[in-house]
């Protein structure tokens, strides 16, 4: 109704509509969303990031509108206006703040993000986006032993909170990813096609198992049944294989 946008609900409700418009690529729209929930914010004495990390999501926006100077702006203000935040609102500050400097600047404060996300008050997603960018500056890099230890980290953290779209995504910008089948056909089931997405960034079976908290035999017997219904009797074969029906996921997954 009408008379929520008058109350803390609203912003709420301002703040994940904005988060949808980033993650589905409407920036301007969840650029306006931002605007509008930090003006109210202000105005009733409750801009405070623990609360609404508003100006964190406007940097992640002008980044994905090619505007990092101005990211870097409204990173530096919040910090100035908030010295003291949680580590949730640190780390993730700071995983967008790397996304705004030159590559070989990027390492460094993502492992700095990482460090903050994986506290007592930290936060499971961003620590697993915290990973995959930081594998994403590896290569880059081109350090790839490297950027293949933070993939097989994210892959394990995201698949931890059911992030299925970025497990999947992760698995096709691996570098041995091979062009999708055309028909995207597979017949795996959601537990199957899980566990063959780590398996296909080279995460070993016990990192499998703790990650979907499942037991090691439970992961030997999907990649079982994957293997027989793929047709293939290798990990190798996985990455090619696995990339129909998670174009869709890489692309959300990129704009984090």
């Amino acid at each position: 109704p009408e008379a929520m946008a008058d109350t803390r609900y609203g912003m709420h409700y301002l703040h994940a509509r904005a988060r949808f418009g980033l993650a589905t690529g409407h920036l301007e729209m969840a650029l306006e969303d931002l605007r509008r929930c930090g003006a109210t914010l202000r105005r009733w004495g409750m801009d405070t990031p623990g609360l609404i990390p508003w100006r964190t999501d406007v940097a992640e926006v002008y980044l994905g509108l090619g505007r990092p100077d101005d990211a870097r702006r409204v990173l530096e203000e919040q910090a100035a206006l908030f010295p003291v935040m949680p580590n949730r609102v640190r780390g993730a500050a700071t995983r967008v703040l790397a996304g705004t400097g030159a590559p070989a600047h990027r390492p460094a404060l993502l492992r700095r993000a990482a460090e903050l996300l994986q506290s007592d008050d930290g936060d499971r997603y961003e620590l697993a986006l915290a990973f995959a960018d930081l594998a994403r500056a590896y290569r880059t890099l081109g350090e790839f032993r490297r950027a293949a230890a933070a993939e097989r980290r994210a892959v394990i953290v995201a698949a931890d909170c059911h992030a299925e779209a970025l497990v999947r995504g992760l698995a096709l910008e691996s570098p041995t990813a091979a062009p999708a089948r055309p028909d995207g056909g597979d017949g795996l089931t959601e537990a199957e096609r899980r566990v063959a997405a780590m398996a296909a960034v080279g995460c070993s079976n016990r990192e499998i198992a703790e990650g979907l908290h499942v037991t090691v035999s439970t992961v030997e017997q999907h990649l079982t049944r994957t293997y027989r219904k793929l047709r293939i009797s290798r990990r190798a074969d996985l990455p090619p294989l696995l990339g129909g029906p998670a174009k869709g996921d890489l692309t959300d997954a990129g704009r984090h």
